[in-house]
């Protein structure tokens, strides 16, 4: 396919579409102050901001307890990997969406319980189980990073008197600014040898995923998840922390691995994958063993974060990034948009979810002259408004406990709302807005009518973990195994596979089965998958291979079918059969 630019008829850039971030509307902020919930500052969208608030009550109520938690006020966010444990990711949401709103009680909870599960560095282990064991070690960068932010939105709020101190004794300040310091010291390789876990021979200014990894030893190309890519945070942090230089330099190392990921050959879309190297190429990991190098559930988040510089800081790198992938979405149509693409802009399922609409949305809004593009499901002409796109993001909706899905409409709702603020640069009586462009393009297609919300399938959140050494296998051993459904539509499901040893303890397990009807793994969590034909194996992850005697644990995928999708009905465990039910 060919990425192309689509110039219109004059008659039709007159009836231009309205683009999000130009045509402003007068603020209509807070009465009480402009750093309080609602801040709707100018946006073009027309919006209820009772949706924004209902959604925010719906999302906190289905996902924050106090139900082992630790006590004293403590809080945490269920969902993530299942939905009970909790993630770094999800605590980050629900920090963020807290100073947001401003319900300090709930982000003082919150804060409270992720300080319980430090690592080290500082940073909060990734996953951590109900009742509060650790599940998964080491940090992600992603929730770091919106922690903090939403540290330094609560710190701004306190100096500018519209919170009080923090009844639990937080200065947000000091702990915002040692986060911050924490995320640039292990999770920026530098030029050089620092940190451990980084490559010696690089530029330096890489995101790398969490404080964990081991770069010489697993992935000597580097790795990076673009959609923890955060530009306006980073500014900010630079600010915040007087570090301007260094993540400034962040940023552009981060922006220019998207472009050579945006410019290799076959990548009309102009999307990114889940993962890539240092020189923007995929990067192959164990746990996505096809989805790595597609435009996912770890790489969509990319758009939003995106969004947010165009909207604070208006960079020639934001404003380019979103009128190609604002263009290619609404070349799709916001109506057509799936849950995940390949790079040459072919759709991978038949579903769509609240996540994708609320990152493909946004990046349509952001975007000051969207490029039609004709690659894949996008067919060369824009047909998308930024209130279409808006109007069909309110009206996809999950089930209540859908923790994801439910989070990333929430998100674009504030954003597209005028109601995701740059209070730090507020706070100093500089907001920088995006300034408004004249669109070069008029969107052609209906607008899309409001529905009532429905449950939509969707595919589980990938986990991400640091690579480890392969685990010692113990000895064979009875075991019982109870493989599930647990969702399926079209020619898609997602299984949960429990395993129960009632054999002697293993220090390393495998489980190994063969699918008869030529199912294919595309991502699995909890254990690491490999797939040869029908043959699968599923190895344990560093913090779940020891297994004792009458120990249980589980594993989950996400696959394909052709139309028959029978069970497996034979496992063996370390090459001893098990039992099933």
């Amino acid at each position: 396919m060919k990425h192309i630019r689509t110039l219109l008829p004059a008659l039709l850039i007159l009836a231009a579409l309205a683009g999000g971030l130009g045509a402003s509307q007068t603020a209509r902020g807070n009465a009480a102050s402009p750093f309080l919930y609602p801040y709707n500052q100018s946006t073009s969208i027309t919006f209820n901001i009772n949706d924004v608030t209902q959604a925010w009550n719906e999302w906190k109520s289905a996902q924050i307890t106090a139900t082992n938690a630790g006590g004293g006020g403590r809080l945490r966010v269920m969902g993530g990997v299942n939905n009970s444990s909790s993630v770094s990711e999800g605590m980050a949401y629900g920090i963020l969406f807290a100073s947001i709103f401003d319900d300090q009680t709930t982000l003082d909870g919150l804060w409270l319980f992720t300080r319980d599960h430090l690592d080290a560095q500082g940073l909060m282990h990734w996953h951590i189980g109900n009742p509060g064991q650790l599940l998964g070690s080491g940090a992600a960068t992603d929730g770091d990073v919106d922690m903090a932010l939403g540290l330094i939105n609560a710190c701004v709020k306190v100096q500018k008197g519209v919170w009080p101190a923090s009844p639990k004794g937080l200065n947000y300040c000091t702990i915002a600014t040692t986060l911050i310091n924490a995320i640039y010291t292990y999770e920026v390789d530098k030029a050089g040898s620092a940190p451990a876990g980084g490559l010696s021979n690089n530029p330096g200014g890489e995101l790398l995923p969490g404080d964990q990894w081991n770069l010489p030893g697993e992935y000597p190309e580097g790795i990076v998840n673009l959609s923890y890519f955060s530009p306006a945070h980073f500014t900010v942090f630079g600010k915040f922390t007087n570090k301007n230089s260094e993540w400034a330099a962040v940023n552009a190392r981060n922006y220019a691995i998207t472009n050579l990921a945006q410019a290799k050959p076959g990548n009309c879309s102009k999307l990114v994958p889940n993962w890539n190297q240092y020189d923007g190429d995929p990067q192959v990991v164990s746990w996505q063993p096809q989805e790595y190098a597609w435009w996912s559930y770890d790489a969509a988040r990319f758009a939003w974060r995106v969004a947010i510089d165009r909207t604070w800081y208006n960079t020639a790198s934001s404003r380019e990034t979103m009128n190609e992938i604002g263009g290619f979405f609404s070349s799709v149509g916001i109506n057509n948009v799936q849950a995940r693409y390949r790079l040459d802009g072919t759709s991978v399922d038949g579903y769509t979810s609240p996540f994708f609409i609320g990152n493909a949305a946004p990046a349509i809004w952001a975007a000051p002259s969207p490029i039609a593009v004709n690659c894949g499901a996008a067919t060369a002409s824009l047909k998308t408004t930024p209130q279409q796109a808006y109007n069909k993001l309110v009206a996809t909706k999950d089930s209540p406990n859908s923790y994801y899905g439910n989070a990333w409409r929430l998100f674009g709702m504030v954003l597209m709302t005028g109601n995701f603020p740059n209070l730090y640069e507020m706070s100093l009586g500089s907001t920088p807005t995006a300034t408004p462009a004249v669109p070069t393009a008029t969107p052609i297609g209906p607008t899309p009518t409001r529905v009532p919300p429905t449950a939509t399938p969707i595919g589980p959140t990938p986990t991400r973990v640091p690579p480890t050494a392969t685990p010692t296998p113990g000895t064979g051993g009875a075991c019982q195994v109870t493989y599930t459904v647990s969702n399926q539509w079209g020619n898609g499901f997602t299984a949960d596979v429990a395993i129960k040893n009632t054999g002697a303890a293993l220090n390393g397990w495998t489980l190994t089965w063969t699918f008869a009807n030529g199912q294919q793994i595309t991502n699995g969590w909890n254990g690491i998958a490999t797939q040869s034909g029908a043959s699968v194996s599923f190895r344990n992850e560093s913090w779940n291979g020891s297994l004792g005697s009458g120990a249980a644990t589980s594993v989950g995928f996400q696959a394909t079918h052709t139309g028959v999708n029978a069970k497996p009905t034979a496992f063996k465990l370390n090459g001893a059969t098990c039992s099933t039910q």
